[in-house]
């Protein structure tokens, strides 16, 4: 790989040089990702708790640029707005000043939401048309993104996939299985632990936490159409084990 970057840097040098700018611009930009990801990992290990907020910051900027480039589409701005507003709402209720969250809708025909490093979290137009736009069962399903971010998953879940990258050297087969497992989704204890930082989230903000039911109760009716929803029903725990969890939870 590097003697043919070496060699394409030397073509470019000889027969066009004002290309080598942008050459060292994109080279950049690749490089950016992974150093700051081992940025926040030596920063988990060695540093202070609000030096690995930050790193962990960093680097899920880069992610969250890549992550947007995914999707294609225009997003209305009352969507976008009405999201902004419910984040905003979660991210008081969160209580925690060291962080930022920033929470963005994307086009897509996938019914999901996602939680990236460092606060970055994004839901899809296809979830918002699932739950009708209601705030409180948005409030809910990005809650549930934001407990994810508070609670660390993302990095025991980079952690796994290096420890995986390890073991794949190894026992290639045992580390295969493994990381289709892990690559499904954070487990069943993280899925139901983020619920319930849901719907603590969500009445802390002043939103309905029984909406959470009805959320999750909407999955379970559309759950068997081809809407996009096998991502998200694959990713997750089963919706009937989801919803006695928290039940139990609002009973108490």
């Amino acid at each position: 790989m590097l003697p043919a970057l070496i060699l394409l840097i030397v073509i470019i040098f000889l027969f066009n040089p004002g290309m080598l700018p942008r050459l060292g611009r994109w080279l950049g930009v690749r490089s950016r990702e992974p150093a700051r990801r081992a940025g926040w990992i030596w920063s988990s290990l060695t540093g202070t708790e609000e030096e690995s907020i930050r790193a962990e910051q960093e680097y899920g900027r880069e992610c969250a640029r890549s992550f947007a480039t995914q999707f294609s589409g225009p997003v209305p701005k009352e969507d976008q707005e009405v999201v902004a507003k419910i984040g905003s709402a979660l991210s008081r209720a969160a209580a925690d000043t060291r962080r930022e969250f920033q929470f963005t809708v994307v086009a897509s025909t996938r019914a999901n939401a996602y939680a990236l490093p460092g606060g970055f979290i994004f839901i899809t137009r296809a979830l918002l048309d699932l739950c009708k736009r209601n705030p409180d069962e948005i409030a809910f399903f990005l809650g549930h993104e934001v407990g994810h971010v508070l609670r660390g998953h993302a990095k025991d879940h980079l952690a796994a996939n290096a420890l995986l990258n390890a073991v794949m050297s190894r026992l290639s087969a045992a580390g295969q299985m493994l990381r289709e497992i892990i690559g499904k989704g954070y487990s069943r204890t993280l899925e139901l632990a983020a619920d319930q930082d849901g719907v603590r989230l969500a009445a802390a903000a002043g939103f309905d936490a029984g909406a959470s039911i009805t959320a999750l109760q909407r999955l379970t009716r559309v759950g068997s159409e081809p809407s996009g929803l096998a991502e998200y029903l694959s990713s997750h725990p089963p919706i009937a084990e989801r919803i006695r969890e928290l039940e139990a939870s609002l009973a108490k």
